[in-house]
C-alpha cells in the first residue's frame, strides 16, 4: 500500500478549532446553507471552511486544516440578526416548500443582507453623530470669535448618496428573495415594491392581510427608491440643504425635500428621516418573509401556517415568527 503524502496525513488528522474570539460569546448553533457551514455565536456569525474546500487538489501543505471567516460582528443576541437572518432560517425550511423553491439560495441572500444593513446603520449613525458634533462645536465657539461661522458638513450630498444606495440595495436583495418564492408572478430582482404589491393584490385581493401590509410600506419604499435615483443621477427632484443661517440669526439643521410625483416629501430634517430607515427595513423584511412563507408553504402535519411565537416559547428572543402545528397543548412552534 502506497504511503500517504505528508499533506494527506495533515489534512486527514484529527484536530480542534477555535472559531472567533472569547468576545464573540458561545457558539449557539452551526447550520448548513447549501455547501456552507455557518457558525452562529452570541455576538458574531462566521463561515467555517475545511482546507480541502479551498485546496481540493491538496497542493499547499501550509494551508491550515480549517479556516473561519467573519460574516458580521453581531450574533444571536442582536435584534438585527434575529429579525432578519434567524427569522429566515426559522421559516425557510426545505422540507416545507416545493422543490421549485430554492430555499438555500433564499437563506444565502438572507445572510448576505446582514452586512448590508449593518453598514447602512453605521453610515446613518456616522451622519447623526457628525451633525451632533458640528452643533456642539458651533454652540461652544459662537461667542468666542469675532467672525461668525456656521457649521457645515461639506460632503452632505455624498453622505446621503451612500446611505440611499445602500438602502436601495437592501430592497433589491429582498426582491430577489421574493422572486424565489413567487415564481409565478413574473417578478425579477430589478422589480420594486409597488409592482410587487400590484401582483399580490391581484393574486390574493386588496383585502388580504399581505396586500394590506405591502400597501402600508409603499410610501417609504417609493421614497427610498426616489432618493437613490435622484442622488445617483443628480436629478432635480431632490433638494438638500446643509446648515442654514436665517435672518433672525437662527441656524436651521440640515434638511431635504423630495419632489418626485409618486413620492413627494415636504422639507424635513435629514436625521429624522434617516433614523427610521433601518428599523423600517428590518420590519419590512421580517414581515414580508413571514407573509410570503405562509402563502407558499406546503401544508403538512408539521406545518399548519405561520404564527407569532409567544414570548415565553421563543428560542431566540427577537425571532417572532415560525410555522405552527396543532400538536400538544398550545400547539407546536417549529423553531
Amino acid at each position: 500500500m502506497k504511503d500517504k503524502r505528508p499533506i494527506d496525513r495533515k489534512r486527514e488528522s484529527a484536530g480542534m478549532a477555535d472559531i472567533g474570539t472569547k468576545e464573540d460569546g458561545a457558539i449557539i448553533e452551526m447550520t448548513k446553507i447549501g455547501e456552507r457551514l455557518i457558525v452562529i455565536k452570541e455576538k458574531s456569525i462566521y463561515e467555517f471552511m475545511m482546507a480541502d474546500e479551498i485546496d481540493p487538489e491538496r497542493t499547499n501543505i501550509n494551508l491550515p486544516n480549517n479556516i473561519h471567516k467573519l460574516i458580521i460582528n453581531q450574533g444571536s443576541e442582536s435584534e438585527l440578526v434575529s429579525r432578519v437572518f434567524l427569522t429566515a432560517k426559522t421559516l425557510f425550511k426545505t422540507e416545507l416548500f416545493s422543490k421549485e423553491i430554492d430555499v438555500n439560495k433564499a437563506l444565502t441572500l438572507s445572510l448576505e443582507i446582514l452586512p448590508e444593513l449593518a453598514i447602512l446603520d453605521k453610515e446613518i449613525s456616522s451622519f447623526i453623530e457628525k451633525e451632533k458634533q458640528l452643533c456642539d462645536e458651533y454652540e461652544a465657539n459662537r461667542n468666542k470669535s469675532v467672525s461668525y461661522s456656521i457649521p457645515s458638513f461639506g460632503d452632505i450630498e455624498t453622505r446621503c448618496k451612500t446611505i440611499f444606495q445602500k438602502a436601495d440595495h437592501c430592497e433589491q436583495i429582498l426582491m430577489e428573495i421574493i422572486t424565489i418564492f413567487f415564481i409565478d408572478l413574473g417578478l425579477t430582482k430589478q422589480s420594486h415594491f409597488p409592482n410587487f404589491y400590484e401582483k399580490i393584490k391581484t393574486k390574493y385581493t386588496e383585502e388580504d392581510p399581505f396586500s394590506k401590509f405591502l400597501n402600508s410600506t409603499l410610501s417609504f419604499m417609493k421614497r427610498i427608491r426616489a432618493f437613490r435615483n435622484a442622488f445617483d443621477h443628480r436629478l432635480e427632484i431632490v433638494n438638500v440643504f446643509d446648515f442654514e443661517l436665517q435672518k433672525n440669526s437662527d441656524v436651521l439643521m440640515p434638511s431635504f425635500e423630495l419632489k418626485h410625483k409618486g413620492a413627494k416629501m415636504e422639507r424635513q430634517s435629514i436625521t429624522e428621516f434617516l433614523a427610521v430607515i433601518v428599523p423600517n427595513m428590518i420590519h419590512i423584511f421580517e414581515n414580508t418573509i413571514a407573509y410570503m412563507s405562509n402563502k407558499t408553504f406546503t401544508p403538512s402535519l408539521m406545518a399548519n401556517g405561520v404564527r407569532e411565537i409567544p414570548e415565553e416559547k421563543r428560542r431566540y428572543r427577537f425571532v417572532k415568527y415560525s410555522f405552527w402545528a396543532p400538536l400538544g397543548v398550545g400547539g407546536y412552534y417549529n423553531q
